[in-house]
């Protein structure tokens, strides 16, 4: 089971790399079906809300739920949740996977704002607002992560790395957005999650952004 999760979830990696996987820049929106309408309503006025642009892209977003779903999450933490988009698209596939996401962010306004759209989402008994620093929180989590997402300053994603990865689960994921147009911020990390004995780890760009997926294999 764990090696055929695995298999899945590198050959969406590699889907994506090669460009299989289109993006919304090369063709139009999904079908509206695929996610109910009031939640599309709410993600496209966090969007355009966003004038600090902290939210990830909506190819990004679809690009979580479906790992969340393939993975078969049922543990999932997110660092950085500013408004809480990203922690939507992750909990659309977490209530079919009957899993559950905590997400910290430590502005207490953006905190509020997350929970309160999250809870218009329908999602409040799926996701988990925390407000605080998350080197501090993190570690008042109970047990252990299958998927992490992250999406924090990005300096401080080593710290952030060294202090989840213990507690990541063999095949589990770790996830950190902007590696591409933000990864001189970030280069121990990136060396880190490369060469790293017990990681196999890939580049990919739903958006533009840029999303590292690394999967423990051990």
């Amino acid at each position: 089971m764990a090696s055929a999760k695995l298999a899945a979830v590198a050959a969406i990696a590699a889907m994506l790399t090669v460009g299989v996987i289109v993006t919304r820049a090369a063709q139009s929106r999904p079908p509206a079906s695929s996610v109910p309408p009031d939640v599309t309503r709410l993600l496209d006025s966090i969007k355009a809300a966003d004038s600090g642009q902290l939210s990830i892209s909506e190819e990004d977003g679809r690009f979580l739920r479906v790992l969340v779903a393939t993975a078969n999450a049922k543990h999932a933490l997110e660092i950085g949740g500013a408004h809480g988009y990203s922690a939507i698209w992750i909990g659309l596939a977490l209530r079919e996977t009957g899993g559950r996401l905590t997400t910290i962010e430590f502005d207490a306004g953006r905190a509020a704002a997350a929970a309160a759209n999250i809870k218009r989402a329908g999602l409040a008994d799926v996701v988990t607002v925390v407000q605080g620093d998350a080197f501090k929180e993190i570690p008042k989590l109970p047990g252990t992560f299958d998927f992490v997402f992250l999406d924090a300053w990005k300096p401080d994603y080593q710290r952030f790395f060294e202090l989840v990865f213990p507690r990541l689960v063999a095949r589990g994921l770790f996830l950190a957005h902007n590696v591409v147009n933000k990864q001189g911020e970030m280069r121990d990390f990136l060396q880190t999650i490369e060469h790293h004995p017990s990681l196999a780890t890939s580049i990919v760009r739903p958006g533009s952004e840029g999303m590292s997926v690394s999967v423990r294999l051990r």
